[in-house]
């Protein structure tokens, strides 16, 4: 093997990484284009979400071992729900990062995550094709050909790459939109981030985890020699369990994978049933305990609260959006699952069983309330439709058309075009976050941000979190509305009455929480419900204001204490 074909896909690996992360880039290198009154922060995917688990990583780094919900006030035990990011601030602890900066470790493991996952893919790829022959055409076809003249072959590797490019970047189809004088790609399904060819290369580190992890044990399922060895069926089960605690979709994912897997090989090789189906089972009995762990701790609060929340804001789903968004690799795919189904290609089982077992349970979880089949659409099914799309020209490939010298070559055209298409949409993505950095780096209004809005954090709104973190005990409940809800546990590490969708009875709390900044609770009212709820200090600041237009608390409630005030915010304590 040649250098170039041996570091190929680690330096394209590398490319697509940091084309990922060059948004990033782009708003570091220009923070000094934010406005004065404002603090940076390199927020992502979606703000709440990103303060969640920074909010967990921080934990790690102050050396818990199992996460407690900051985002509720209501007492309760740690649980494994999120570890990875708990781990991650682990790691952090033990390399001495500051608690203030977890916001490091979690874009440190999109960069080293996104990475894995796509060396993994390469590896997916290259054993999809690596084949029973050294080339595409073997003795007997050239000699039919009308080629046979010349020594035309292809290896293998060449399909791998393909295979490759096709996969990470494939998009949907083409919606051109003239913007600022120019034309760039819209996206169908754009406001579900997993969809978009740029962003998922480098997204959320769980879920990059929890991919990273299918792609590895499908590829160990579907090797005959490490499923010769029983000793490995211990260490898969073993993934599964932590796949089932990082990514408890991508494990019934993989059950579904295996299930689908071990159906079609066993179609031509009955006799072997008995020999084939030890390894399956052994993987379920020891990695089904996450799900049953996840359905005990999804029964009490605060961790019920996660499927709650599905449950009472479904997901929008909408199939039609969804084959736009997955544009030309699914009817190519589709195609290419039908060929290798038909030929009884060994090579492709692997993928015809994730691309039907994705279908399946898009199909299925249409009527169980309790997971939108939109969770779904986050277990890669880009990666078997694109090697079944490169499948498909493999196999015209190996079909003597009687084409002249390089003739076959033409069937290139298609796949190269849907790569273009894909780095288009990636471009595309690169400037529509520009664009939306450059718009954030100069907007003044509103103070806070609720709702859609996204904004850079006041400074005065910050200062007070490392107030409460010096002079605050660690036990100590907070009370703010819920974009300073949303902070508190990541910059004090302190728990907030409510902060997030994720805070038990967030909808009930959130009415209470009006109530009291609006001024509508009596004395006596107040002081019995922050008693009963435990909380000790209180945050007022613009969105708290915005509530009654009270301009002062303590007007009101005269038996709260000022401790400190900025411009923007005072911190009151509850005696």
């Amino acid at each position: 093997m040649s250098l170039m074909k041996k570091y190929l896909i680690p330096m394209l690996s590398v490319f697509f990484v940091f084309v990922s992360f060059y948004p990033s880039v782009y708003e570091i290198t220009h923070r000094g284009n934010l406005r004065p009154e404002r603090a940076f922060e390199l927020v992502h995917n979606f703000p709440t979400d990103y303060n969640f688990y920074l909010s967990r990583i921080r934990e790690g780094i102050e050396g818990r071992w199992t996460v407690v919900e900051r985002y509720t006030s209501e007492p309760h035990q740690g649980s494994f729900i999120h570890i990875v990011y708990v781990l991650a601030g682990q790691v952090g602890r033990f390399l001495r990062v500051p608690l203030h900066r977890s916001a490091d470790i979690y874009h440190v493991a999109r960069i080293v995550l996104g990475f894995a996952l796509l060396m993994l893919i390469g590896e997916y790829v290259r054993k999809s094709f690596r084949g029973r022959e050294s080339g595409i055409m073997n003795h007997e076809l050239r000699k039919k050909s009308s080629i046979h003249h010349s020594p035309f072959t292809i290896h293998h590797s060449l399909f791998s790459i393909l295979a490759f490019l096709l996969v990470v970047t494939a998009s949907g189809w083409p919606s051109l939109v003239y913007h600022n004088n120019r034309w760039l790609f819209g996206g169908h399904m754009a406001w579900w981030s997993i969809m978009d060819t740029l962003i998922r290369i480098t997204h959320v580190p769980h879920l990059l985890a929890g991919q990273a992890l299918i792609v590895f044990l499908v590829l160990a399922f579907s090797h005959e020699k490490t499923m010769k060895k029983s000793g490995n069926w211990i260490i898969l089960g073993v993934l599964g369990l932590v796949l089932g605690v990082v990514f408890p979709p991508g494990l019934i994912m993989m059950y579904a994978i295996l299930l689908v897997l071990f159906g079609v090989e066993m179609m031509d090789k009955t006799d072997m049933m008995k020999k084939k189906i030890i390894p399956y089972v052994v993987f379920g009995f020891i990695s089904v305990p996450a799900l049953i762990y996840l359905s005990l701790m999804t029964s009490v609060y605060p961790w019920k609260r996660l499927a709650e929340f599905d449950i009472i804001n479904p997901l929008p789903f909408n199939y039609i959006e969804y084959v736009k968004a997955l544009g030309p690799l699914l009817p190519l795919g589709l195609i290419g699952l039908i060929i290798a189904f038909i030929k009884k290609e060994k090579h492709m089982y692997a993928s015809v069983a994730w691309a039907l077992a994705w279908i399946t349970l898009l199909a299925v979880f249409q009527f169980i309330p309790q997971q939108s089949p939109l969770r779904f659409t986050e277990m890669a099914p880009h990666i078997p439709l694109g090697v079944l799309t490169a499948y498909v020209f493999y196999s015209l490939f190996k079909i003597p058309f009687g084409l002249p010298q390089g003739g076959h070559y033409s069937l290139f055209i298609i796949p190269v075009f849907i790569i273009i298409l894909g780095l288009g949409s990636m471009y595309s993505t690169i400037e529509w976050l520009k664009e939306g950095i450059d718009t954030k780096m100069n907007a003044a209004y509103p103070l806070v941000p609720t709702g859609a809005y996204l904004m850079y954090p006041l400074k005065d709104f910050m200062q007070p979190f490392y107030y409460i973190l010096d002079n605050t005990p660690p036990d100590a409940v907070v009370l703010s509305e819920t974009t300073a809800g949303n902070y508190i546990p990541v910059y004090s590490g302190h728990t907030v009455y409510v902060g997030h969708a994720n805070t038990v009875r967030a909808e009930e709390k959130g009415l209470l929480v009006r109530k009291f900044f609006a001024g509508r609770m009596s004395v006596n009212d107040a002081q019995a419900w922050l008693a009963k709820e435990r909380i000790s200090i209180v945050y007022f600041g613009p969105q708290e204001k915005e509530d009654g237009g009270i301009g002062d608390l303590k007007r009101v409630y005269p038996f709260l204490v000022a401790a400190f005030t900025n411009p923007h915010v005072t911190v009151y304590r509850v005696p």
